[in-house]
C-alpha cells in the first residue's frame, strides 16, 4: 500500500476516520515511520490549536451543562465561596493582630515561645536524615545565612539607624583568619578540650557541641546543645536549640536560640531571635542587647542599650544606656537592684504592665507609649499620599508587564474559574506552591551544583508571585468586559478593568489584606496548572 495523502493522515489524526478506512491506515502505520511522524506532528498542532482557539468556548459549555445538571444552586457556589473564604482569612488575620484571651494565645503561630521549638524539631529532624556528604552544605546554609539574615533583621530593628550598619558591616567582613577548619559528627558530640587551641574559623556541626579550650577565630556552630566554658578569639554565629556561654567570647554572638543562657562574658553585643534569653548575675555584654524573644531576663550587665521585641522583659541588673521595648510588651518588671543608666521607652499592651520597685533607679524618664490598635494602624495607611503614588506605578507597571506577557507568551493568562470547586482547587494549589516551593529550593541549595538551580528557581518563584495578579485580572477582566477579538488592544481594555477591580479589592480597608492573599494563592494555582498541563506528556498516535 503506498502512502496515503495528507488529507486522509490529517482526517486520522482529528478522529474523524471510520470502519474499513480507519482499519487500513492504521495497518499502515505499523509499518510506515514517516507516515507516523506526520500524524504525531498533526496531533501536536490540533492539540495547540485547540487550546488557543477552542479552549474558551469549550469551558463556557461544559460549565453552561454543569449549571444546568446541578441547578441554580451551582451559579451561586463561586461568589458564596469567595466570600467565605474571604472572612475567614479576615477574621484570621485580626485575630492574630489582636492578642487572644487566655491560653487562647498558644494559637497564634506568630508566639516565638512554641514556633523556635517546631522549627529546631524540624530543622534537626532534615539533618539527621541528610546524608553525610551534604553535612557540610547543610551547616553553611543553615548557620551563615540564617544566622545572617536573621542578624540583619534584627539590627534593622533597633532603635539607632548606624546598628544596623554595624551589624551588616560585621557580616560582610572576612573572617579574622585565612585557616578554616570543619568538625562535624552526623550522630555525635564535638567537644575541644581545655588546653586545646585551634586556630582560624571552626565551623561545627553535631548534636552537641562543647568548648573548653580556645577557639582562634570565629565559630558557625549547628548543634541541638552548645556549650562554651573556654575562649572563643572572634564571633559566635549559632543555629542551636540550647546556647550556654560560662566562658569568654571576644566578639558578639548573632544567632537563632531556642534558649540562651549568658553567664560569661560578651566582649561584643548580643543579636538573637530566641524562645527565652537570660544574662545571670555574674553575665555581661559590653555593648548592646537585641533580642526577639518570648521572655527576657537581665541579672548581669549591659554596657550600652538594650533593644526588646517580645512579650516579657524583667530588669534586675545594670543598662549603661537605654532601654526600649516595643510590640505591645505583655509586662516590663523593674526589679529592686536594675540600674538604667539612660531612658526607658515601652510600647505596653496597656500601662498596668509597667511594674517598677521602689529599689529600681532610672537615670533618665521613664516613658510608656501607647500602643495604637490594629484599625488605626491599618487606617493611618490610607493617609499616606507616598501610598496612593507608590500603588498607582504599582498599577501601570502590572498593567504594562500584563501586555507585554500576553504578547510573548498568551497561554499564561488564559485562566477562567467558574464553580467553588474550580476556585478551591487553585486556591490549595497555589498555597502548595508557595509553601512547598522554598523547602525544595532551600534542599537543592544544600549541594554546590545546586547553588544555581535554587537562585533560577527562587527567581522564578518570585516571578510568578509577582504575575499572579496579573493573571487572576486578566480573568476578572475577561469575564467584565470581554475582548471582541484576540487582539493586543482588546485584551488591554480587558485587562485594564480586571487590574482596577482586583487593585480597588485589595485596598478595601480590613478585607484587602486577605483578598491579597486569596488573589496570591489563586493565582499561583492556576500558573502550576498552566505550567503542569505545558510540560504534562501528549498522546503520540489516536487511540
Amino acid at each position: 500500500m503506498s502512502c496515503p495523502r495528507e488529507s486522509m493522515l490529517a482526517r486520522y489524526a482529528d478522529r474523524e476516520l471510520f470502519g474499513d478506512a480507519l482499519h487500513a491506515l492504521e495497518s499502515h502505520l505499523v509499518g510506515c515511520r514517516d507516515c507516523r511522524s506526520r500524524v504525531v506532528a498533526l496531533q501536536s498542532e490540533s492539540l495547540w490549536l485547540a487550546d488557543v482557539l477552542r479552549e474558551r468556548e469549550r469551558r463556557h459549555a461544559l460549565h453552561a451543562a454543569d449549571e444546568d445538571e446541578r441547578g441554580p444552586g451551582v451559579a451561586m457556589g463561586l461568589p458564596l465561596a469567595i466570600a467565605a473564604v474571604t472572612a475567614v482569612v479576615a477574621v484570621g488575620g485580626a485575630l492574630l493582630e489582636s492578642h487572644l484571651p487566655g491560653g487562647l494565645d498558644v494559637l497564634n503561630p506568630m508566639r516565638l515561645l512554641g514556633a523556635t521549638d517546631m522549627l529546631f524539631d524540624l530543622v534537626f529532624m532534615l539533618r539527621a536524615r541528610a546524608p553525610g556528604l551534604l553535612e557540610l552544605g547543610f551547616a553553611v546554609a543553615i548557620v551563615a545565612s540564617v544566622s545572617a539574615l536573621l542578624s540583619f533583621a534584627v539590627g534593622a530593628l533597633y532603635r539607632r539607624v548606624f546598628g544596623a550598619a554595624v551589624v551588616l558591616l560585621c557580616l560582610l567582613a572576612p573572617l579574622r583568619s585565612g585557616a578554616f577548619e570543619f568538625r562535624h559528627e552526623h550522630h555525635g558530640d564535638v567537644r575541644i578540650e581545655a588546653g586545646q587551641t585551634l586556630d582560624g574559623a571552626l565551623l561545627v556541626s553535631s548534636e552537641t557541641f562543647e568548648l573548653d579550650g580556645v577557639v582562634d577565630g570565629d565559630l558557625f556552630v549547628a548543634a541541638e546543645r552548645v556549650s562554651i566554658a573556654g575562649e572563643v578569639r572572634g564571633n559566635v554565629y549559632a543555629f542551636t536549640r540550647s546556647f550556654e556561654l560560662t566562658g569568654r567570647v571576644t566578639g558578639s554572638l548573632i544567632g537563632l536560640i531556642d534558649t540562651t543562657e549568658v553567664d560569661g562574658e560578651l566582649g561584643g553585643a548580643l543579636y538573637a531571635v530566641s524562645g527565652r534569653v537570660r544574662l545571670a548575675p555574674s553575665g555581661r555584654v559590653a555593648r548592646d542587647l537585641a533580642a526577639m524573644s518570648h521572655d527576657v531576663e537581665l541579672e548581669g550587665t549591659v554596657g550600652r542599650d538594650v533593644f526588646f521585641g517580645g512579650n516579657r522583659l524583667e530588669l534586675r541588673g545594670t543598662v549603661g544606656r537605654n532601654v526600649e521595648a516595643r510590640w505591645r510588651v505583655e509586662r516590663l518588671a523593674l526589679r529592686d537592684g536594675a540600674r538604667i543608666g539612660g531612658d526607658i521607652d515601652a510600647w505596653l499592651a496597656s500601662p498596668e504592665n509597667l511594674e517598677r520597685s521602689p529599689g529600681a533607679q532610672v537615670a533618665g524618664a521613664v516613658r510608656p507609649h501607647e500602643v495604637e490598635s490594629a484599625g488605626q494602624r491599618y487606617l493611618d495607611i490610607y493617609r499616606d499620599p507616598w501610598f496612593w503614588t507608590l500603588h498607582a506605578v504599582g498599577f501601570v507597571a502590572a498593567f504594562l508587564f500584563g501586555l507585554l506577557v500576553y504578547r510573548l507568551a498568551p497561554r499564561l493568562l488564559a485562566f477562567e474559574v467558574a464553580t467553588a470547586r474550580e476556585f478551591f482547587g487553585a486556591l490549595g494549589q497555589g498555597f502548595v506552591v508557595l509553601v512547598v516551593t522554598p523547602v525544595a529550593l532551600a534542599l537543592v541549595a544544600l549541594t554546590l551544583v545546586g547553588i544555581p538551580i535554587a537562585l533560577l528557581g527562587f527567581f522564578a518563584l518570585l516571578t510568578a508571585i509577582y504575575l499572579a495578579e496579573i493573571v487572576v485580572a486578566s480573568a476578572v477582566g475577561r469575564w467584565l468586559a470581554p475582548p471582541r477579538t484576540p487582539s493586543l488592544f482588546d485584551f488591554g481594555r480587558s485587562l485594564l478593568a480586571g487590574l482596577a477591580v482586583v487593585v480597588v479589592a485589595e485596598h478595601v480597608p480590613f478585607v484587602g489584606v486577605p483578598v491579597t492573599a486569596i488573589v496570591l494563592l489563586v493565582g499561583l494555582g492556576a500558573l502550576a496548572a498552566r505550567a503542569r498541563a505545558s510540560l504534562g506528556p501528549r498522546p503520540l498516535l489516536a487511540d
